[in-house]
């Protein structure tokens, strides 16, 4: 893309104004496909004001944006009116000034755009988009409309989830009037249905392909998930009325219903329950019901071994969820050691960094020790990364406790670059040095940036690794080998008398050539380097 200018804050915010009150959201949404796929082949911000662009549809349109006067805007499409090609160009300009497209466009579609409504006049709806009158508090009735009127939509995602982005958008205007609060329990709701689909348009993916609709899909409901979690995390438990506590119970219900220890899946939808539980967690009515229930699912699931209900991971694992919340830490950690560790590591990954935070090591300890003797025998999990961070992490915050480099070192060699890393930022060179040594890493392997801060900040370190290196290539009994030796006696020399130490560089080099001796090509090689003269 090529720009020119940026448009000052006023006549962006003036921009937006009129393409959200101008512009239909569904126009808007084939507008954010065409960007997504990249058709918008240029953007220029002339210093009038006005955007031009350049979109790849049936051909070339070419389209302006006039930010004084936005119905004056062009397309050179055949399409009359406002288009998919100026939303595009809309959402191309909006990249180009490193603001991100996709949250403006999230706005849009969920009822947050920057439109005034007082100035903007009175929303207009189809009356298919009109609630059911009795439906507004009846969160039974919510789910069985949505499913009436998009029940198959999720039939037409062969390839994309795109159809599922309009089926969002229909949802949400429903309750676009709504009281605030009941609006937001209805969304989250809509949101659930939504991600639902997404599943079953995923499930009939064929094998071959699954991987590449699952980075696809997940890409495409990422925005959709986060909605969820901001929308959970403004739930208040105390402050309810009879309504929304209906839709909540709603909402438990439907996890509840769901199958959550189903094999392949798109999304981690515990996290979605954890996320409106980190919510409710504090109210005492609904956190004993939540346990009585899930402790009646685990004893059926432990009767019925072969039972593919929720038995399998999720009950044990919301258990400890709940467990964790009530500060039993022990008890979580003996609840997740029944379940098999990668379908629940991440949760105790959570745990462990809740305590982390909270410095409260005597629990982290418990936390960590669960992760390392799961990652012994399942070392691909996705709770590596995070387990050496915490490590990491824990050590520096607790740097009298030699557990958690212990922990560090125990995976090795999977836990070099995180080892490595960790005692250069402790200033641990010594040891540094030793694991190089131990992987028999060179210096001209390494980071030039790095070997010329260690240079400055503990050569002493930096002395052994040359020497074994040295030592390697002249090994190697050919004339490349010494070469490549020569080359590093070299930079140790300049290492050496930098320090003010040329009488052991002297001493090194003198038992160098006594040593290989007979190694003519050798000694060739160290007077054309003038290491000897």
């Amino acid at each position: 893309m090529s720009t020119f200018f940026q448009l000052d804050e006023h006549r962006l915010q003036a921009l937006e104004k009129a393409i959200a009150s101008s512009i239909p959201l569904e126009v808007l949404e084939r507008g954010f496909d065409y960007y997504r796929r990249e058709k918008v082949l240029s953007v220029q911000v002339m210093e009038g004001g006005s955007i031009y662009g350049a979109v790849k549809g049936t051909v070339i349109y070419a389209v302006t944006l006039d930010t004084d006067d936005f119905g004056f805007s062009t397309c050179t499409c055949p399409n009359t009116g406002y288009c998919k090609h100026m939303a595009a160009v809309f959402y191309g300009y909006y990249a180009y000034a490193g603001r991100s497209a996709d949250e403006i466009h999230n706005r849009m579609l969920i009822g947050n755009s920057l439109v005034d409504v007082e100035s903007s006049g009175p929303v207009t709806m189809k009356s298919s988009d009109m609630s059911v009158p009795g439906t507004e508090t009846d969160p039974k009735q919510w789910i069985e409309e949505m499913d009436r009127k998009h029940g198959e939509v999720w039939r037409q995602c062969r390839h994309s989830l795109h159809p599922l982005q309009a089926v969002l958008l229909n949802i949400k205007a429903v309750s676009k009037l709504w009281d605030d609060r009941l609006r937001r329990l209805h969304w989250m709701h809509g949101i659930l249905y939504v991600l639902e689909q997404a599943e079953r348009a995923y499930s009939i993916t064929d094998t071959y392909s699954r991987y590449y609709y699952e980075m696809a899909f997940a890409r495409m409901t990422e925005p959709w998930m986060n909605q969820y979690f901001e929308l959970t995390a403004e739930l208040k438990p105390a402050e309810m009325t009879e309504p929304e506590r209906a839709a909540v119970v709603h909402l438990i219900e439907l996890f509840h219903e769901r199958e959550m220890d189903r094999e392949h899946q798109l999304h981690r939808w515990e996290s979605l329950y954890f996320a409106l539980w980190g919510q409710l967690v504090h109210d005492e009515a609904w956190t004993r019901a939540e346990e009585d229930w899930l402790k009646s699912n685990l004893e059926s699931s432990l009767s019925t071994p072969d039972s593919a209900g929720m038995g399998g991971f999720f009950a044990p694992m919301a258990l400890a969820f709940l467990a964790f919340a009530d500060n039993r830490d022990a008890d979580a950690i003996d609840l997740l050691g029944k379940t098999v560790f990668n379908r629940t590591a991440l949760l105790a990954c959570d745990c462990a960094l809740q305590r982390l935070e909270e410095r409260n090591y005597a629990k982290l300890e418990g936390w960590i020790g669960y992760l390392h003797s799961g990652l012994v025998t399942q070392r691909k999990s996705k709770a590596f990364g995070p387990f050496l961070s915490m490590c990491r992490l824990a050590d520096m915050q607790q740097q009298d406790n030699p557990k958690w480099q212990q922990y560090l070192v125990s995976f090795l060699p999977h836990s070099y670059s995180a080892l490595s890393e960790h005692w250069l930022d402790r200033k641990q060179y010594e040891q540094w040095a030793d694991l190089q040594l131990l992987f028999g890493i060179e210096p001209d392997e390494m980071d030039v940036q790095l070997i010329r801060e260690m240079s400055k900040l503990a050569p002493d370190a930096l002395y052994p690794l040359y020497h074994q290196a040295i030592d390697g290539s002249i090994r190697s009994r050919n004339r490349q080998g010494y070469r490549q030796a020569v080359k590093l006696m070299k930079k140790l020399e300049k290492l050496y008398k930098a320090e003010m130490k040329a009488d052991k560089w002297n001493r090194y080099v003198d038992g160098i050539v006594r040593k290989h001796g007979r190694l003519r090509a050798l000694q060739e090689e160290l007077w054309r380097g003038k290491i000897i003269t």
